[in-house]
């Protein structure tokens, strides 16, 4: 049986969900309730910490792309952060990182949500 570890913290106003082992669609739905759950609690400022993320498919994918969906309907944006080589191949081959800012580490990551977030309230 498949376990994703999945934990949530809270750094500035942005909303922190580490991912931990294999994401492929026998895990999907745990992040995906997951992401919901911490998007309704905090808001839609979401970073996802991939630091240990070992593998990602393409249903991995699609969850990815659903939580970039959902946090701009909300007037949100979504980082991706610390991703290892083999997920940034998966996310570079489909074009992701052309629509979901990349960033080496969830610090250089939350800079810059911070950054994004008090350019759109200033106007």
């Amino acid at each position: 049986m498949h376990r994703l570890g999945l934990s949530t913290r809270v750094e500035s106003r942005s909303v922190i969900v580490a991912i931990k082992g294999e994401l492929d669609i026998a895990t999907t739905s745990d992040l995906q309730e997951h992401i919901q759950a911490a998007i309704a609690a905090h808001g839609p400022w979401l970073i996802l910490d991939m630091s240990e993320l070992e593998f990602m498919d393409s249903s991995g994918l699609n969850v990815v792309i659903n939580a970039y969906r959902t946090v701009r309907e909300q007037e949100g944006a979504l980082a991706l952060a610390a991703l290892n080589e083999r997920v940034t191949k998966v996310v570079r081959l489909v074009g992701l990182h052309r629509q979901v800012p990349v960033h080496q580490t969830v610090a250089t990551a939350v800079a810059a949500m911070e950054a994004l977030e008090a350019k759109r309230q200033a106007g």
